[in-house]
């Protein structure tokens, strides 16, 4: 547990009113249409990237990412190792609260404590916090933290939590923050008021202490269709909507009235087997019998599988250009990318010949889950992945269901192949940790592991990573763990997408490598 120590008290509250939507004349609002919703206005729960982007809107990080996913500075103006197992932070002066109230240690203390704290079934960003073992302020603008082991991701971590006032968070739980009454922060806007599956609305905070928002207020809308979405931008109802439907890009590019903006993705998709139950529940015998034996425990099937997967034509055909094939789950390029590893072959030959050694020549039935718009082209991949597993002996079906069904059976581990994703945040480290390390959610490892695969070797490689300060040294670590991971085939990678948003005429969009939406990257242009 972590312990807590403040010099700080709480000062007098600045009374100040807060702006409405009347008041002093806007420069400008903007309408945004997304295709996934925030799953709750707590910044510490459901660490998605378009979640973690909508609460950016409204909250700060003591260390914030740039387009490019590159250390800056936020709350914290500089941050430094002292020793092997301690960090210090110089918090930034003169910020305040929306609501008026100084931004202080005790507001980052106070946070620390409830991440580790917060509970709710759409996940939380706890594991961000875990490795921390005891925070103090030595000086009113100094933060210092401390963890067990060395522990070089801290900074990576610390940018994925959100800070939240002291005040106005004590006691508060998820509702309070959906109401709007505990949702108080730093960030460039204030939350006006947020209606799940319909609109989150939110105007320019005039205390912001950073370059002040292009726009005066926002309206974020949840159109999770692909048709009706492009519909409302077309229509002018929405300036800016993310997800553009790939199959109407050559359309769109020809439209004068709008403007593409593309970039490399830094989500690599992959599919879940389930490598951990003797029986697996959607795996069947040729006849349709359930099987005593669950297939996808044998390296041989996996292979199999992977080996009959064509990634180029699903990256040009499924994703329409806008994808590069992959062989690992982390971008090309990234730290800790493992170089080649040869997973990405296509060889339905010898894809037909592991199945006949692993027992299946007449091949078996299989259901492979996934969302249905939680993804660009989830659906059309799934679609794409059964054909191809058809034609070396699975009989797959697709089963693509709405997000908030798939999230529900991720967590009960109710599959035995799904499709999935993770979108690298700096280096491969995350996805190690909470991807491919063995489930031990007492010390935060393995908590998206969904095929709940387990070696001792890449726990092992991992964790030494996971305390290693030095980059060469970590970075060697890392590739070591991926490439075990890759010839077990932990999970069989697909693609890395390309991220694609679409304005109005008049609004430019500085898109990045994350996939999250920033109305912060939105400014009046040509």
């Amino acid at each position: 547990m972590m312990r807590i120590q403040s010099c700080l008290q709480h000062g007098l509250l600045l009374l100040l009113p807060l702006l409405g939507l009347h008041g002093a004349a806007r420069a400008a609002d903007l309408a945004i249409g997304l295709q996934t919703d925030v799953r709750a206005m707590d910044p510490h729960v459901a660490p998605s990237f378009v979640s973690s982007a909508l609460h950016q809107h409204i909250f700060d990080t003591l260390i914030a990412v740039d387009a490019e996913l590159r250390l800056v500075p936020g709350l914290a103006t500089a941050w430094r190792a002292v020793g092997d197992t301690a960090w210090e932070f110089d918090l930034r002066e003169g910020v305040r609260f929306s609501d008026g109230s100084p931004f202080t240690a005790e507001d980052v203390l106070i946070t620390l404590q409830r991440v580790n704290s917060v509970q709710h079934g759409a996940g939380t960003y706890a594991p961000y916090a875990r490795a921390i073992t005891a925070a103090s302020s030595p000086t009113p603008l100094r933060i210092r933290l401390e963890t067990a082991a060395p522990y070089p991701q801290l900074p990576f971590d610390l940018s994925r939590i959100r800070i939240v006032s002291a005040r106005a968070a004590e006691g508060a739980d998820t509702a309070a923050f959906n109401r709007g009454e505990a949702a108080i922060g730093t960030g460039p806007y204030r939350m006006l008021r947020w209606t799940p599956n319909d609109r989150l609305e939110l105007v320019r905070n005039p205390l912001y202490w950073g370059a002040s928002a292009a726009w005066d207020q926002i309206a974020i809308r949840p159109i999770p269709n692909d048709a009706a979405r492009l519909a409302a931008l077309l229509s002018g109802d929405v300036g800016l909507i993310d997800k553009v439907p790939l199959n109407d890009v050559a359309r769109l590019r020809s439209d004068a009235r709008i403007r593409l903006f593309v970039h490399d993705g830094n989500r690599s998709m992959f599919l879940v087997p389930d490598v951990a139950r003797e029986t697996s529940p959607f795996v069947m015998g040729a006849d349709g019998r359930p099987l005593p034996d669950n297939p996808l425990r044998d390296a041989r099937v996996r292979r199999a599988i992977s080996l009959a997967i064509n990634r180029r034509a699903l990256a040009e055909r499924a994703m329409e250009g806008f994808a590069s094939p992959a062989d690992q789950p982390v971008p090309a390029g990234m730290f800790g990318w493992a170089g080649e590893t040869g997973v990405g072959a296509y060889d339905p030959a010898t894809a037909r010949r592991l199945l006949a050694e692993a027992g299946y020549s007449q091949g078996f039935r299989m259901t492979l889950h996934c969302s249905n718009g939680r993804y660009v082209n989830d659906r059309q991949t799934c679609l794409a992945v059964v054909q191809m597993l058809s034609r070396i002996g699975i009989q797959a079906q697709a089963e693509a269901e709405p997000q908030s069904v798939f999230y529900t059976r991720m967590a009960r581990f109710d599959a035995s192949l799904m499709l999935n994703g993770w979108g690298s945040y700096g280096d491969s480290l995350q996805m190690l940790r909470q991807a491919l390390h063995s489930v031990d959610s007492a010390r935060g490892y393995g908590a998206f592991n969904r095929g709940h695969y387990a070696n001792p070797e890449v726990d092992r490689l991992i964790e030494t990573a996971a305390r290693t300060i030095e980059d060469g040294p970590r970075e060697r670590l890392q590739q070591q763990a991926m490439r075990i991971a890759m010839t077990d085939l932990a999970v069989i990678p697909l693609y890395t997408a390309s991220w694609v948003w679409a304005a109005r005429r008049g609004i430019s969009y500085e898109a990045g490598f994350d996939e999250g939406t920033f109305a912060m990257r939105a400014t009046p242009g040509p």
